[in-house]
């Protein structure tokens, strides 16, 4: 067959069990082929629909709960080190020691401080320590933990 013959005809996903249905109807009667109702049609376009639709979502909750975990770990190292537990190790923090104190790429770490803005947050986390990450959680990060958790 020519390229062009194929857009001459209409492709249907079909559910197994009814096209094979289809096919004992049409042994029945000796074809091939069975004349499908508008209904038939319908039922399976939406039914199609509705399974991409579900498998686009689940991609994008997958999505979500992965990102959402990445920000809580960086969080946290965020908050062990404004709290004092890095500190004496390292005197100022940036995008790629922030990577290697959370244990995440480096291209998270560098979204993670561009998406929230750490240039302004990290000078008030040295202002007020505890209180700032706390707005910070709140303000930021809360769709955050409501994904990772």
């Amino acid at each position: 067959m020519k390229k062009e013959t194929y857009k001459d005809f209409v492709y249907l996903k079909i559910p197994k069990d009814e096209y094979e249905k289809l096919l004992e109807i049409g042994a029945k009667k000796g074809t091939k082929t069975k004349v499908i109702s508008i209904d038939d049609l319908t039922r399976w376009e939406i039914n199609y629909r509705l399974d991409i639709e579900n498998k686009q979502n689940s991609a994008i909750e997958a999505h979500r709960r992965k990102k959402a975990k990445k920000d809580i770990q960086i969080y946290q190292t965020l908050e062990n080190y404004f709290t004092g537990l890095f500190k004496s190790e390292l005197e100022h923090i940036n995008a790629y020691k922030l990577s290697k104190l959370a244990k995440v790429n480096f291209r998270t770490a560098k979204r993670f401080w561009d998406d929230y803005n750490l240039d302004h947050w990290i000078k008030e986390f040295e202002k007020r320590g505890s209180e700032a990450l706390k707005e910070f959680k709140i303000k930021e990060l809360a769709e955050s933990f409501v994904f990772g958790r």
